[in-house]
């Protein structure tokens, strides 16, 4: 399995907006997507940043690849929330040594 974290750190006066794209774009179209297992949305804690992030569990690399493309360290944002962002990142990691109780 495979886990991707996607960052972005939203420019000022835009995280109402921003949020809101992820909760009625972004989010349905993630859900939509094969090979997903689990996403969690996060969004800043405190009033001074300005980040947040989506970590994504994918079944596998095959699976990542069919719905981000060949090249996983490209950030995908749909429609108009590229206007929206500073800078943005993607992360990507092997899930491990978890054991089945």
């Amino acid at each position: 399995m495979i886990i991707r974290i996607f960052r972005a750190k939203i420019k000022p006066g835009k995280i109402a907006e921003w949020q809101d794209k992820i909760e009625k774009l972004s989010i349905p179209w993630l859900k939509s997507q094969g090979g997903l297992l689990e996403y969690y949305p996060g969004k800043p804690l405190g009033p001074d940043s300005k980040e947040f992030c989506m970590i994504m569990l994918w079944q596998g690399l095959d699976s990542l690849k069919k719905v981000v493309g060949e090249d996983i360290t490209q950030v995908v944002l749909l429609e108009d929330e590229a206007t929206l962002v500073e800078e943005s990142s993607v992360d990507h990691y092997e899930l491990f040594g978890l054991t089945e109780t």
